[in-house]
């Protein structure tokens, strides 16, 4: 597997490899190694903190060696007592369904003409690793960022189980520990609106994607008219921004303060900010992959969305602003033009 050039994420200075650490030989700051997995996080992911979230992902990674990657997400939500029975086993099955969604985000790639070279990939906010289980073979290299510890311990057993290699890193997706310009292609499906640094997110992307790069992503969009898929229900995003949390809490008892839904509007202001100038707001492009682990009324909806979308182009402004998802592409054709983010044709 291809090295990786690695830098501090707080300064970017060189780092020295250790056995169980790096550390910087520029600001002298230190970064542990778990189970494998170098620890970069400037900060901890906001659900738990460092030490609990080592402390869970090791147990995990113990667990592994017994279990399948199925029985370890069963196992995650069973040592994860403030998860009710029910909404563990919609989570269970959201991650079982990760390599069938990586597969939609692949299809998705010719469909926006993006043509990315087989080399180093980047996924930021892999998660449990479906969409680099999906990629296998694509690239030469193939990287996965999460904040979650825990869960990349999780995606190890996924990619082991299937025979599959990639590089996993804990880090933070604002303060990436990555030298400029090392990936050929840039992948965030899911992430943005898990940050409230979009635009540093955005930017932190730019740089370490090679000047002819590709870029794609994809976002929940706030004024959706289909139910939030993070907690499945309905209207959460019209409502202000200081309801959502007590509406959530309410309706399904979790927790809700941590995701930062955007609109289309919301999202190109980010854009601008973020610095790209081939960053483009895309309509997005739903395939069968894209919504065939949804319920059957919600997989009518998406259908419904597509079949508008494709038969009734003048449609598609309206239809962009309250569609499922905001999909944002970079073909790798920058240039010092001031960005003027739009909404691409389809």
């Amino acid at each position: 597997m291809a090295e990786l050039n690695l830098c501090c994420p707080r300064c970017r200075g060189g780092l020295e490899h250790w056995s169980a650490r790096y550390e910087c030989r520029a600001c002298g700051a230190a970064y542990p190694i778990y189970a494998g997995i170098p620890d970069f996080r400037l900060y901890p992911d906001p659900y738990i903190d460092l030490a609990a979230d080592r402390a869970k992902g090791l147990r995990l990674a113990e667990a592994a060696k017994q279990l399948s990657f199925a029985d370890l997400v069963t196992y995650y939500y069973a040592i994860t007592p403030e998860v009710t029975p029910a909404q563990a086993r919609r989570f269970r099955d959201h991650h079982l369904a990760g390599r069938a969604r990586g597969l939609g985000v692949l299809a998705r790639l010719p469909h926006y003409g993006l043509a990315p070279a087989t080399q180093r990939w980047l996924d930021l906010g892999c998660g449990t690793g479906g969409l680099l289980a999906a990629a296998a073979g694509q690239a030469t290299c193939l990287v996965g960022v999460d904040i979650a510890f825990r869960w990349l311990v999780v995606a190890q057993r996924r990619l082991a189980e299937a025979g599959q290699q990639a590089q996993l890193i804990c880090a933070c997706a604002d303060h990436l520990p990555f030298a400029d310009a090392q990936f050929d292609l840039v992948i965030a499906e899911g992430l943005l609106e898990h940050t409230p640094a979009i635009d540093q997110v955005l930017s932190e992307a730019g740089r370490v994607r090679s000047p002819s790069g590709a870029f794609l992503a994809r976002s929940v969009n706030r004024l959706a008219l289909a139910p939030e898929p993070h907690v499945g229900l309905w209207g959460v995003g019209w409502l202000p921004r200081p309801l959502m949390e007590p509406y959530v809490r309410w309706r399904r008892g979790l927790p809700y303060q941590y995701i930062y839904l955007r609109g289309l509007l919301a999202m190109s202001r980010s854009v601008r900010r973020s610095g790209q100038p081939d960053l483009r707001l895309r309509m997005p492009w739903l395939g069968a992959a894209d919504y065939q682990h949804h319920p059957p009324v919600r997989r009518q909806l998406f259908r419904a969305y597509r079949a508008l979308a494709t038969s009734l182009p003048p449609l598609r402004p309206l239809l962009s602003l309250i569609g499922p998802y905001i999909d944002l592409t970079a073909s790798g054709a920058r240039s010092a033009v001031e960005p003027q983010p739009r909404l691409a044709g389809r």
